[in-house]
Order: C-alpha cells, then structure tokens, then sequence
C-alpha cells in the first residue's frame, strides 16, 4: 500500500537516512500529500509554491534532491533548472526531478529538458515518489564519492546534442542504415544521466526499438537499464563483441547481409512487448521487471558458468548474476518461473562467494603442506607408520621397538601410502578437504561448507497471464495492498480516514474490486466491450454503497471506500453488492470484492 497511509502500521525495514527535500508544486493536495509521504519516510521538506521561491530557496540552501513541477508559475520548473545550473551560487547541484503530466510538452525542448536528472509523470505513483528521491540521493551520494565514477573501458566522448534527433553512429555499422530509431550507450544511457531521448524511453515510447551499445560497458554500468522503468523491456545490440550473452544480439561482425536477424529481433520484442502489461513494464521492481524481460524477450534464463562473478554464474540478460538468480527463485516460488537444474557451488560463509579454492588438507592442522608417503609395518611389533619415521640413514629402523628391518615380507611390508603434514608432521591415510575463498580469504572445512543450487528458468503459463494482465491476474490480498498505481484521489481520502482512525478509533474499510474473468472477456469481446461492462458494474455498485462511500476506477483493479464501516462488517455484505451489481452487465465479470480495515494497510 502507499506510504501515504503507513502511519497506521509500524514500517516493516528500517527506513533510508533523512534527506533534504524541495517540493515545488502549486497545487496545495500534491504538495501537501508529497510533504506527508516524504516526511513519513525520514525526509526534511520545505515547499514553494512558484518558480522563483523555488529558485531562491535552491540558491540559498542546500537539498540532496528537488522535485519541480513543471508549470510552476512565475518561472517554469525547467526554468528553475537552467537557472540553477547556470548559478547555483556556490552550492553542490541537488538531484532536480520534474514532475508533469505534459511530457511532450516537456520534451519538446530537446537538450534543455537534460538539466533534469529525472522525470515523474502525472498523475503521481506516490509510492515510487519515494524510492525514486531516496535512489536519486544515492546516486548523488555515489557521484561525491566517486563510486559512480567507474570508467568504462573506453572513455565516452562528450554527449552530442540532440535535438530529437538520434546521436551519431559511433563506430558506424549497418544496423544505423535500417529503418530503426535507437537509444545509444553511451550517449542515452549513461549511469548518472539520461538524454531527454532516454527519459522519453521510460515512459514506454513505442518508437525506440532497441538499445545499441557502442562503446564497452561494465556490468555496473549495465544496471542503468534497471535503474528507469520501461528500458528492461527492449532488446540490446551489442556493436563492441564484449557483452556475450548478455546481449540479445552480437553485431560486432555482421554485416547488411545480417540485417533480417536484427528484424527478427526487433519485431518480436516489439510484438511481445506491446502485450507487456503497464504494471510490469513501468514497475520499479527488480523482480517484477526480471519477469517482463524473459516475457519479451521470449527466451528463457540461462545460467552459464562464468569466472569473473562472485557466484561463478552468469545469465543471459544484462542484470548481473547474483541478482538474476536471487529474484528467480522468489518469481519460482509464486509460480512465475520454473526452475531447471544447472549446478551446485559450495559458497563462502563470510562472503557467500562461489570462489573457492579447493584443496588438500591436514585433518589436524588444516595445512596444505602435504607429502604422499609408504607407510611400513612392522611384523614383530605390529607398528605402522610412514617409511620417514623409519628411516635411519640407509637403514630401516623401527621408532617402537628399534628393531631392525632386513627383509621385506619377512621383517615388514608396505601395505599403502599415507599423508604426511609438513607443518605439524601428522600423518593420515585420508587428508582432509578444505575451501579457501578467493574474495575474502576466509578458510572453511569441507564438511562446513555450505552449497547453492543454482538454477535456468523458464516462464510459466501463470507468468505469460501475469505478464499480460498484471498484477489483477494473481489477484491475492498482499499485491493488492502493496499497489503503486492507486488514484491520487483515493490515496487523499485514505490518509484522512487512517487520520481519523488513529486519533478517534473511527472504522473505515478499502475495498478492492477484482475481475477474474478479464483475461477471457478481453480475448473474446475485446478491451472496449470489457471496459464499458466494467463502468456499468462500478455504476451498480456506487449506486448500492452507502451514502459517503468512495468508488474508483483503477488501473489493474478498482476500489471502493467505505467510511465509519469496519472490514467484518463490511465483508459480510460485500457478496452480496457484488451480485446485485453483476445482474445487469450482459458479461459476467467474475467480480470478487474483499474488504480491508486498517490493520491490513502497511
């Protein structure tokens, strides 16, 4: 659920470290509600209602991040945002994100609208308001310290200007002469920043038809197409032949006669992921966007060995491997997925590294310092122990009863060999096993040492339908109260209500509508017959609620709120609602509506 509520629960993971925050925005609902959600997380916020307060207020203080909205009066946010940069009167630069929900207009300006860092559309994903000022703090953090300074192997040159135009080809290839539209590493992509062209993109514009890289990339700079929404989804041409299979395709040695396979390409994720549901393709979770990306991509998760991750595994998309194969098995888990069987690694128990130097060892002192030596037995005595012990110059010598062996098979024989220690002499017939980790040197015997199963995956039936449909495909209590896309209307009331809860005990109950048989009604009705029999159902239903209920159209679900009404009470009759309001709606919508009191909100 938002975090606009989450004063009625305890929060369920510590929270970031406080920020400093500007909201400039004139509208008094958003600027308060954003001041609420911000300050609910730890933040410090001041707010400004017109450009040039906001421009004064950056001048004269200092903030880790500035959200702007874009039609500010007095001065616009993108004029804030030339202003400061132009000026900042001696003061680090502050992370600036606009907010709007004129993203053409915005856009319309080409290389200008870059003096943002990043950019929230209207109306607001209030939940992802937070996460994305915390991760824009980070990167600022990140930048101070040089972390995401990281080069590359090969330095990009200065970002042209774009215009709205495509970057030039640098190096040039083949795949500039078909008839595509790209996003350019390093010119659109870049760890720190995107070009207006790259924010476009997030917003899922449909024009760009794969990400090219064309110069060397690390894989911390790969993440950058994790950090933004949308980009996940299209499909990567690699131009340098160093990416392997992380790439969709190496075109590092195709020519024009190779331009069908990058068609091929193209055309299938575009197909695909026109199908890609908003929920997924605009979600800021990693999880979530694992799931999308094996949809469009239309291939399964491959692991394959590869040395140079702490896991020894690595997959074939441009996430990195620790990460894939930890939300695979949560996406496993819940159905999403199936896992198929790759390998098992023994892990470091400091480091959980997979990078283990295997040896030999003394079971007494874990040395490696092992000498495979004859061991003797003497008859007389019956002492055992290696030949070293008996020897005595060229004589053989027992160290028990200093007897003299003469004769093999008379006086002694050799009935095998044994491990002689080199540090503490031990010697043992069966040395032991030992892992020394390669990061972090921590040694661990073999029997301590504990393994990982590593898996491929493959989608599920039940991955394609919520790759399709969403988040209402699994349609469970917990994704929907942890829904990022709640009308912005909605999220006000709630916050009053829990308000009102929390200071007078005065009940109040969220009701999620859900439609199970969407997915089959789209199929054979198609989107405008299920969507015009969804408005009559809401209409039924407002109509039967009583006086002071809220009813609102959502976007994978739709929620009704009933004030002064506990969930007991409120369940007890919500069947009931549900069948009066399907009996005249020619389709049956499968509706299922289930009532939430505050103690489930978090």
């Amino acid at each position: 659920m938002t975090a606009a509520i989450a004063e009625t629960v305890q929060p369920k993971r510590a929270a970031p470290p406080g920020r400093r925050i500007l909201v400039a925005e004139d509208s008094p609902i958003t600027h308060e509600l954003l001041k609420l959600l911000l300050t609910q997380r730890g933040h410090e916020v001041d707010i400004t209602t017109d450009g040039r307060e906001a421009l004064q207020a950056l001048q004269s203080k200092q903030y880790d991040v500035a959200l702007l909205d874009f039609h500010l009066p007095e001065m616009s946010g993108l004029d804030v945002a030339l202003a400061l940069r132009k000026d900042p009167h001696g003061r680090k630069l502050p992370r600036l994100v606009v907010i709007t929900a004129d993203v053409e207009g915005l856009l319309a300006h080409g290389e200008e609208c870059e003096s943002f860092d990043n950019i929230i559309p209207k109306p607001l994903d209030i939940y992802r308001v937070g996460e994305l000022i915390e991760e824009q703090a980070r990167i600022a953090d990140e930048e101070e310290t040089g972390i995401a300074q990281e080069p590359a192997p090969v330095q990009p040159s200065p970002p042209p200007s774009i215009g709205g135009t495509p970057p030039p080809a640098r190096p040039a290839s083949f795949v500039d002469d078909l008839d595509y539209e790209y996003l350019s590493w390093p010119d659109d992509l870049r760890h720190e920043h995107l070009s207006a062209r790259g924010l476009q993109a997030t917003l899922g514009e449909a024009r760009f038809a794969a990400i090219v890289i064309r110069e060397p990339i690390s894989e911390r700079q790969l993440t950058t197409l994790w950090r933004h929404k949308a980009l996940f989804a299209l499909p990567v041409i690699d131009l340098t032949g160093t990416l392997g299979p992380k790439a969709d395709l190496d075109a590092s040695r195709l020519g024009a006669g190779d331009a069908e396979r990058v068609d091929d390409l193209v055309s299938g994720f575009q197909v695909r992921r026109a199908r890609l549901n908003r929920d997924l393709l605009f979600s800021s979770s990693t999880q979530e966007q694992l799931l999308g990306r094996v949809f469009v991509s239309d291939k399964p998760l491959t692991a394959a060995y590869d040395a140079a991750s702490k896991s020894l595994v690595s997959y074939n998309t441009s996430l990195d491997g620790e990460t894939v194969d930890a939300k695979a098995q949560i996406l496993a888990t819940q159905g999403l997925l199936k896992q198929e069987f790759f390998d098992r690694f023994h892990v470091c128990p400091r480091c959980d590294s997979a990078r283990l130097h295997v040896r030999e060892e003394c079971p007494k002192c874990r040395s490696p310092d092992l000498t495979e030596e004859a061991y003797l037995h003497h008859f007389k005595c019956a002492y055992q122990g290696p030949e070293s012990e008996f020897r005595s110059g060229d004589e053989l010598i027992c160290p028990k009863c200093r007897g003299e062996l003469s004769h093999f098979g008379f006086d002694y024989d050799r009935p095998g060999s044994m491990m002689v220690c080199g540090r503490c002499g031990h010697a043992s017939s069966d040395p032991s096993v030992g892992f020394v980790c390669l990061d972090c040197n921590t040694h661990t015997p073999g029997d301590k040492c504990a393994t990982r199963d590593v898996y491929s995956y493959r989608i599920t039936e039940q991955g394609v339908g919520f790759a399709e449909y969403g988040r209402s495909f699994l349609a469970t209590a917990g994704d929907i109260l942890q829904f990022t896309d709640l009308p912005l209307e909605l999220v006000v009331a709630l916050n009053a209500e829990a308000k009102r809860f929390n200071e007078s005990q005065v009940p109040f109950t969220l009701v999620s509508i859900v439609y199970e048989n969407e997915r089959e009604l789209v199929a054979e009705n198609g989107v405008i017959q299920f969507d015009q029999a969804r408005n009559l159902f809401l209409d039924n239903v407002r109509a039967a609620l009583p006086n002071g209920s809220m009813v609102v159209k959502g976007k994978s679900y739709d929620f009704a709120l009933l004030r002064g009404v506990g969930p007991d009470v409120a369940n007890a009759k919500l069947a009931t609602v549900g069948r009066d309001a399907q009996r005249t709606v020619r389709l049956d919508l499968g509706a299922r509506l289930v009532g939430f009191g505050p103690e489930d909100i978090s």
